[in-house]
């Protein structure tokens, strides 16, 4: 049932064992309105069991039977979700009894409800067991090997979200399970490597040469960057940049654009000697490819005209757009130079946004400018003449929790300043954290949540 809710609503759904006020808390994540349609499809469901005949506590069973010790993670599955989907599928209460409590290498699982659903639920887990078996018979016989690495290598390993240890395990094809931290001897710790021989020993070989190359010194090689193609390097919510580590193996930092050098930022990128040059050629491949759009012998000093304007602070990050893309879209098409001075305000508190270049061309950029500034106050008299304000809801980003202290600020001023932009509430829940990553959730009306959203995701880039 959870995975047809899914499908129809777009969003994922999570079943969690929390309570509260003795009812289940059920997460939901993803797009505003996929959220939306998930709501009302619960809500159905609940409408429609509330409306049913309800069966008395006679019906309620307690169901009791053994699995192998081995099988448990199998039932449970990562962070508890396969247990979650089978209590969601046929709702029944699924306990596995913990490792301590085995006896003759058997665990004891308790199903409690309906007679038919506990049957249900006891027929899915037996099947997975069984076909666990029969996966195991067909393949090759077991083998297992244990290696073991620095213990500061283990985030290394795993990677964001367990992202390098999935895909070590998808080309080797071999288990891979990272002992807990506080098992580690001497600043080691175990790393065990289950399946057949020759893909445990391909896991082995992938592991290793990820921790050789990352045990070698790190170079280190700067490159500058027109300023224009910033945006064009990160990217939409920083993809390209990411794109790019992902693929050379290195880290790339690019200054902000307030440091920049007669129009010139500094990328530093740093590695082994093959990272590092295979990330400076993909960075050069995306600015050749950028560059293509325009002249190559393009210059912002082609003359000494000015332009200032003031606007809303509210429209300086849709003038600079994701990563610098915006700007950087209007400086190349108009052949000149805009800077967003968010610091520097009148007294009616605009920003200040100063155009150099070619008389006609400066104002083109003006044109552009405060054509976005305009459409701000367009939409706001259509918001206003359509009534009151649209249905506020909430959603749930993951933010770098190393980047957490750009987004909050000193004492918090920079959250602030971002709720009182964009009017909306950010609640960072510094308990909740994932892979390095913490849970941010985003408060307001539907058009002010996504632009915070992007927002947020634009100062991490600038981080990245």
């Amino acid at each position: 049932m959870i995975r047809e809710l899914q499908d129809k609503s777009g969003a994922t759904i999570d079943v969690t064992d929390e309570q509260e006020e003795g009812k289940t808390v059920i997460r939901l994540s993803g797009e505003l309105e996929e959220i939306e349609r998930a709501k009302v499809l619960l809500a159905r469901i609940y409408q429609d069991e509330a409306r049913s005949p309800q069966k008395t506590n006679e019906d309620a069973i307690a169901d009791e039977f053994e699995i192998p010790e081995d099988k448990c993670g199998l039932v449970i599955g990562a962070r508890g979700s396969k247990i979650r989907e089978i209590q969601a599928d046929t709702g029944v209460s699924v306990n596995v009894g913990s490792r301590d409590t085995a006896m003759l290498g058997m665990i004891k699982v308790t199903l409690k409800g309906d007679k038919d659903r506990c049957a249900d639920a006891r027929k899915i887990i037996l099947d997975l067991i069984s076909d666990a078996d029969n996966d195991n018979q067909e393949a090759e016989p077991g083998y297992s090997d244990t290696i073991t690495i620095p213990l500061d290598m283990t985030r290394k390993l795993i990677g964001p979200q367990g992202a390098t240890i999935r895909e070590i395990q998808d080309e080797s094809g071999a288990q891979v399970d990272v002992a807990r931290r506080n098992t580690a001897v001497n600043g080691m710790i175990e790393v065990t490597l289950s399946g057949p021989k020759e893909c445990c020993e391909s896991a082995k070989n992938l592991i290793t040469n990820l921790v050789e190359e990352s045990s070698h010194p790190a170079e280190t090689v700067l490159m500058m960057i027109e300023e224009s193609m910033c945006g064009l390097i990160i990217g939409a919510r920083g993809a390209k940049i990411r794109g790019i580590q992902d693929n050379s193996g290195a880290s790339i930092r690019i200054d902000k654009r307030n440091e920049a050098r007669d129009g010139k930022v500094q990328v530093t990128i740093t590695g082994t000697a093959q990272q590092c040059t295979d990330a400076k050629e993909e960075i050069e491949m995306v600015i050749e490819e950028g560059g293509s759009k325009e002249p190559k012998n393009r210059s912002f000093d082609g003359g000494d005209f000015t332009i200032q304007v003031y606007v809303p602070e509210t429209r300086c990050g849709m003038i600079i757009g994701r990563g610098g893309s915006k700007i950087a879209e209007i400086q190349q098409k108009t052949n000149t130079r805009v800077d967003v001075n968010s610091r520097e305000r009148d007294e009616r508190g605009m920003c200040l946004v100063t155009i150099s270049g070619v008389e006609d061309k400066c104002k083109e950029a003006e044109e552009i400018v405060m054509g976005i500034v305009n459409e701000e106050e367009r939409d706001r008299g259509e918001r206003s003449e359509r009534g009151p304000p649209t249905e506020r809801g909430s959603m749930d980003i993951w933010v770098d929790t190393s980047c957490l202290g750009r987004i909050i600020g000193k004492g918090g001023i920079k959250i602030r300043e971002i709720e009182r932009i964009y009017k909306v509430k950010i609640d960072v829940k510094k308990d909740v954290v994932e892979e390095n990553e913490t849970k941010v959730v985003l408060i307001g009306t539907k058009d002010d949540v996504l632009a915070t959203r992007d927002h947020i995701y634009d100062i991490v880039d600038e981080e990245l």
